[in-house]
């Protein structure tokens, strides 16, 4: 007994001594395969769990198992509040400013739960579905114009970036001329390595021009999201200025960048893999099904998600301590060779059922517009596909591909396609 006790023992050793330790995080995919995870995100899966450098001066244990992973994002003992003692910010978008830090997507409950209230009706399934025929014809209308636009097209800023930002400024009633801005300044706020200042300068931007639009409407309100919101909230007394600066803000940029990205990267994914394709035009395989496997692939939030522990917490028996940080990592945990068969993009096939990712995170902080982009990417992937059915990549070798590589949602810098 005692011999077997000290196998073991040896054994996970041995298996924690051939972890990477404190390597430092980055997000850089193989040479050879730039639509992967970073080969050691492999190498960390088989560990109990590694430990990650952030700069110089900050570390953090990094979950990279599917099971791991949505234990933490499950478990309300680690906080998503920036400012509590031990969080890993650096590289955060938004950095600490303290609108990011009030803001939905950083506070913990009850305020968190407070926050997403507000919106969250509007993003149910049966409201979503509420918007499928508003939403078709805003993709229908950009696919009738392609044609028209420059050629050979650029399928990212002529359709993938434009669908998502346009269908978010038509709820929430933004003008269409405000559009171009917001997404400029989503792009900075993304933005990996902007230096601090400027990060701030970028977070109160975006909050002042939110404001300025959410003051019109007071003054002119409209049948729109924003409008109800605001009524809504003036009548309770709910909402202070900053909070609906913050709330505003993380609508506009979850509400377009990353189904942008999906939107692109599908896109090319399929018409890399025409065998799948032609499965799904001749009905052997979902759409559906295809759209939650390309979610589940491309993962496009890759930077996170990051919190701290409020307490001592066991994550399937490796303990966290009080005021150490955590990343959670979802790309990670979407290519578990533990969970899915197939890891790497070039053999991306659609399974017969619906993976069970997690694209979209888990737990409290679980991705209030996913209803949303899954209508967007169900009916905009499809019908692009259906309209020019002779599209091809004006690169097949993909070797002048450029990628969103320092932005928290990865992405295509363009796609060159001919109709």
């Amino acid at each position: 007994m005692e011999s077997q006790m000290h196998d073991d023992n040896s054994a996970e050793a041995d298996a924690a001594e051939a972890c990477p330790h404190l390597r430092q995080l980055s997000f850089t995919p193989p040479a050879d395969r730039p639509l992967d995870d970073p080969e050691y995100f492999g190498e960390l899966r088989r560990c109990p769990v590694g430990e990650i450098g952030l700069g110089p001066d900050m570390k953090a244990w990094m979950f990279t198992k599917f099971d791991d992973v949505k234990a933490v994002l499950g478990d309300t003992r680690f906080s998503a509040n920036p400012t509590t003692p031990g969080f890993p910010v650096r590289g955060l978008p938004g950095g600490g400013h303290p609108i990011s830090v009030n803001g939905m997507l950083r506070v913990d409950a009850p305020l968190h739960t407070k926050l997403r209230r507000v919106v969250t009706r509007y993003f149910t399934p049966k409201a979503v579905e509420g918007y499928r025929r508003r939403v078709t014809e805003i993709i229908d209308e950009h696919l009738e114009r392609l044609p028209d636009r420059p050629q050979p097209l650029d399928l990212v800023s002529e359709f993938a970036l434009s669908i998502p930002t346009t269908v978010i400024t038509d709820l929430l009633g933004i003008p269409i001329e405000t559009a171009p801005r917001f997404h400029e300044l989503t792009d900075l706020m993304t933005n990996l390595v902007l230096p601090l200042d400027e990060m701030h300068k970028v977070v109160e931007e975006f909050a002042e021009l939110s404001l300025q639009i959410a003051d019109q409407k007071a003054k002119n309100p409209g049948d729109d999201m924003l409008t109800k919101i605001l009524e809504e909230q003036e009548a309770v007394g709910g909402l202070t200025r900053i909070q609906l600066a913050s709330l505003v803000t993380s609508l506009i940029v979850g509400g377009h960048d990353t189904t942008a990205n999906m939107i692109g990267l599908s896109v090319l994914t399929l018409l890399k893999r025409p065998d799948q394709l032609a499965l799904l035009r001749n009905g052997e395989r979902d759409w559906d099904v295809a759209v939650e496997e390309l979610l589940r692939v491309l993962s496009v939030a890759r930077m996170g998600p990051r919190r701290a522990a409020m307490e001592d917490i066991d994550v399937n028996g490796h303990v966290v301590r009080a005021g150490e940080g955590v990343i959670a990592s979802i790309w990670s945990a979407n290519h578990d060779e533990s969970n899915f068969e197939r890891t790497r993009w070039a053999d991306f096939a659609i399974p017969e059922t619906k993976p069970q990712h997690m694209a979209f995170s888990f737990g409290s902080h679980q991705c209030l517009g996913q209803s949303l982009a899954r209508l967007e990417l169900a009916i905009a992937v499809p019908k692009i596909f259906e309209r020019y059915p002779e599209m091809k990549l004006v690169d097949p070798a993909l070797a002048n591909l450029s990628y969103r590589e320092d932005r928290a949602f990865f992405g295509l810098k363009e796609l060159l396609v001919t109709l």
